[in-house]
């Protein structure tokens, strides 16, 4: 009976122990891809995600503005640190040629004496400090913390990017992809099509660029879509992103006016290779707390460089007049405290800086790049006499900025 009872218990547990070995355990299910389990409309956001993820990416990217000129290019390229928040590469522009003035004076900013901001900065975010080295100087400028002394809208904010360290990146828009439709693509992967409003394509630019295009800014208008195309790899990695704006030009009264297109590109690549190389110890920094200053801040004979990184107008680097320089100031004439008009102010500011040339030493005066030329600014009539009586600066420009822009490019 025991034998018996033993056989029977014996033929009853087996089949159950080969029943629970082929239905298998949880653990050895398939997981969830990351982002192409996701619906549809969030993969966008999920793939940037698994961007983010692998910690580091080389990236490039072009802005192509076109117009009856021909194709001016702002090309981007560095390496991102997503993890760590850190970000070095370099800004470069190249211009059409016969480009109008004005959409010079917009894309690369304008600055005291002749010609732009310099064609081509190397910058390096890490958190809240953004480094930059515009055109030949030979140091860097160093923002760091709130920026509110050289105006709230000061286009270095631009350089620090929410999505990653680098800003002005399409990576800075993806999220607010909208009417997703995907399709695969060979070895895995996966193409996104989508739209964008207005409102959330102009996170990308500086808010100066932005003033220049559209002015539908509803965050809910959809009257301006920006087109927009992800290209996703098997790990669900962004590869590539493109977006045409050409919808934003708009404005009739931009000094964009003139352009036909607007078209930008972006491609990643070597996700998690080496972290970006961040600017040595060794190198000079310049703190922008102290260094960048109103060139009407500056005691007379002071030298200064005019690329501050910001684009806000008045305002320059301080250096010492040993070293290479682009202006020295070598005149603050008073111009009273009542706005004289438009005509009269500009003829006062002449006369008074063409008395003060005159006198100025001779070694001042022979580093100048075109000889017996100077140059001045004064407060428009919003701001003169603000603050007791207005005043002018004369200076002289002593390196001349077409020669500046040529080894930028």
């Amino acid at each position: 009976m025991i034998n018996s009872r033993l056989r029977l218990l014996y033929a009853v547990v087996v089949p159950t122990l080969l029943l629970t070995a082929c239905a298998g355990s949880s653990e050895d299910q398939q997981p969830s891809h990351p982002v192409f389990d996701a619906p549809v409309g969030q993969q966008p956001r999920q793939a940037l995600l698994a961007t983010q993820g692998s910690r580091n990416a080389r990236f490039t990217q072009t802005l192509t503005f076109g117009s009856p000129s021909g194709d001016t290019v702002q090309q981007s390229a560095g390496r991102v640190d997503f993890s760590d928040g850190r970000a070095a590469g370099s800004i470069e522009w190249v211009l059409a040629p016969d480009l109008p003035a004005a959409a010079k004076d917009a894309l690369l900013g304008v600055r005291l004496g002749p010609g732009h901001s310099p064609a081509r900065t190397r910058i390096a975010v890490d958190g809240d400090s953004v480094r930059l080295r515009a055109g030949e100087a030979g140091y860097w400028l160093k923002y760091e913390g709130t920026l509110e002394t050289f105006g709230g809208e000061a286009s270095v904010n631009a350089l620090r990017g929410t999505e990653s360290a680098f800003g002005g990146t399409l990576l800075e828009i993806l999220s607010g992809a909208q009417d997703v439709k995907d399709a695969k693509a060979p070895g895995g992967g996966r193409t996104y099509r989508a739209q964008l409003t207005a409102y959330n394509a102009l996170r990308m630019f500086s808010q100066d660029l932005r003033a220049e295009l559209t002015s539908n800014i509803d965050p809910n208008g959809t009257d301006t879509p920006v087109t927009l195309s992800i290209a996703v790899d098997a790990d669900g990695h962004i590869t590539r992103a493109e977006a045409d704006f050409t919808e934003l030009l708009d404005r009739k009264d931009s000094a964009l006016a003139a352009m036909t297109g607007l078209h930008a590109v972006m491609t990643l690549s070597r996700q998690g290779d080496s972290p970006p190389a961040m600017p040595t110890p060794s190198e000079r920094t310049l703190d922008a707390k102290t260094a960048v200053r109103t060139v009407g801040d500056l005691k007379k004979g002071s030298c200064a460089d005019l690329a501050t990184g910001n684009r806000t107008f008045d305002m320059v680097v301080a250096v010492p007049c040993a070293q290479p320089h682009d202006v020295r100031v070598f005149a603050h004439a008073r111009l009273g405290t009542e706005y004289p008009g438009d005509g009269r102010a500009q003829q006062k500011v002449d006369e008074e800086c063409r008395s003060e040339h005159l006198s100025a030493p001779r070694e001042w005066k022979r580093e100048a790049a075109d000889e017996d030329v100077y140059w001045y600014t004064w407060p428009e009539e919003d701001s003169w006499g603000v603050g007791g009586t207005a005043t002018a600066s004369c200076y002289i420009v002593t390196r001349d900025p077409v020669t500046t822009r040529a080894l930028a490019v």
